[in-house]
């Protein structure tokens, strides 16, 4: 039944989407973003746990007016919508770390919201497996609200979702570097001359990290792990022991890489969308960093053994792996106006590429974990979240003139204290303001980005970006 479902939606989706392109083609004069054309981005939906009806009457509601004031909102919508009272499925084994699960209203809350598209490709999307998954997408179309990054099989997973603005169609693409096996979305197979049914699933670009090591060290590493040590086809500069691939260098030290039909992929896409949307936003979610450390932070007692060999981590690494940059300057390059990761749960830098918008991170637009916030994950790690996580962004990018005019950073604090504004952001006082500013200030130097503190707000503009 829910084979038959998916394969309904891909088939309703397909022909919107040929319906959208066609008139897009026609109506469309350039590939650039209309004049004064506004975009609004959210990080991780991972919340509330009720209907927001109460929150809209606190000031919540100034974070909803960035949304609906904008002619695009988008954010990443972790979890599952569905009635669990009718739902026939199970929640997976194979989970990404828990079973986020909301109240059937959300879907037409975000809608109401400002939240014309969510990207769906991350390590929540089959927490309830393929059956939760179905039914989210299936929530999501009844409330109009465009999903990309998932589907009833590969090529419906990458591919560009269309959603209509005030200002002329847009276009998102959604991809994922973390994710359980399980979530891969895949195309049909034939067994015993018999056509299987296509993998429902996300869209993922799969990545490994390589260990770099001094050549001597190297050496060493193969004569201590003997036959656990297998050789690299084609290259003797490597050794792979397990799933771990080491690579000699001149220093010691990290590097990823990405798998080139992944990537070929996910570019092919943007570039398809840009020949079909006057606006279009890359997202990714991923994980990884520029550091070695898990970005959720560590139990008691594994900090104890860190702290003990003087090794302890801060709870994010900022910085993102060395594979993201190269891959957001490649999706500009190919079309997108905007890229998005989403993922690490405190905010990262900005970067300005060819006047477009980079956001390394955005933290989270909702956050589940309220009162107590120290939780034992199904994998047994207990994982305490630091105030940081609870501090936000919404940047609001304003383009003229085909390119980034102006972005405004909108800081906001996630409240934490039970009750039914739990999970919800609200604005941050001055206070606040300037803390969240100077973090994102200070992260976004690395990349030559000046942000601006004025009135609370963080201010980018074309004078600061040359």
């Amino acid at each position: 039944m829910a084979r038959d479902a998916m394969m309904g939606v891909a088939a309703t989706v397909s022909v919107v989407a040929w319906i959208t392109m066609q008139a897009t083609a026609v109506a469309r004069a350039d590939d650039v973003p209309p004049e004064g054309f506004t975009f609004a981005a959210g990080g991780d939906i991972i919340g509330p746990r009720g209907p927001l009806t109460e929150a809209l009457e606190t000031d919540f509601r100034e974070i909803v007016a960035l949304f609906q004031s904008a002619d695009l909102g988008i954010a990443n919508l972790e979890g599952a919508i569905f009635d669990l009272a009718s739902f026939n499925g199970y929640p997976a084994a194979e989970n990404g770390g828990g079973y986020p699960l909301y109240p059937v209203t959300l879907a037409a809350e975000l809608r109401d919201m400002g939240i014309l598209a969510v990207s769906k490709a991350n390590n929540h999307a089959t927490d309830w497996g393929v059956d939760g998954l179905t039914a989210t997408l299936e929530l999501l179309k009844s409330a109009g609200i465009v999903q990309a990054g998932s589907g009833p099989n590969l090529d419906a997973a990458r591919a560009p979702a269309y959603v209509e603005t005030p200002k002329g169609t847009a276009a998102l693409i959604s991809t994922a570097t973390t994710f359980p096996p399980m979530s891969v979305a895949g195309e049909s197979i034939v067994r015993n001359g018999i056509e299987s049914a296509p993998r429902p699933g996300i869209s993922v670009l799969r990545v490994r990290k390589i260990r770099l090591v001094e050549p001597a060290d190297l050496e060493a590493l193969a004569r201590i792990a003997g036959p656990l040590a297998q050789e690299v086809p084609g290259r003797p500069d490597e050794v792979r022991i397990d799933d771990q691939v080491f690579r000699a260098a001149e220093s010691a030290g990290f590097e990823w890489e990405m798998h080139a039909d992944d990537e070929a992929a996910v570019l092919t896409s943007i570039r398809e969308a840009d020949s079909n949307a006057a606006f279009v936003a890359f997202a990714i979610h991923s994980h990884e960093t520029a550091g070695h450390i898990d970005d959720i932070p560590l139990g008691d007692y594994e900090l104890a053994a860190l702290h003990k060999a003087n090794e302890v981590p801060s709870p994010d690494e900022p910085m993102p792996a060395d594979f993201q940059p190269r891959l957001f300057h490649k999706a500009i390059d190919a079309g997108a106006d905007a890229v998005i990761r989403t993922g690490p749960h405190a905010l990262g830098g900005i970067e300005i590429y060819k006047r477009r918008p980079i956001y390394y991170s955005l933290g989270s637009l909702f956050l589940l974990f309220c009162g107590d916030r120290t939780y034992q994950a199904p994998s047994g790690q207990i994982k305490t979240l630091p105030d940081e996580w609870y501090e936000t962004v919404v940047p609001v990018a304003r383009y003229a003139g085909g390119e980034l005019a102006e972005i405004r950073l909108h800081p906001a604090v996630i409240q934490s204290e039970p009750g039914p504004l739990c999970s919800v952001p609200r604005p941050a006082n001055a206070a606040e303001a300037r803390r969240i500013l100077e973090r994102i200030r200070e992260r976004s130097m690395p990349f030559g980005t000046e942000v601006v503190i004025r009135d609370n707000i963080g201010i980018i503009t074309p004078r600061n970006l040359e």
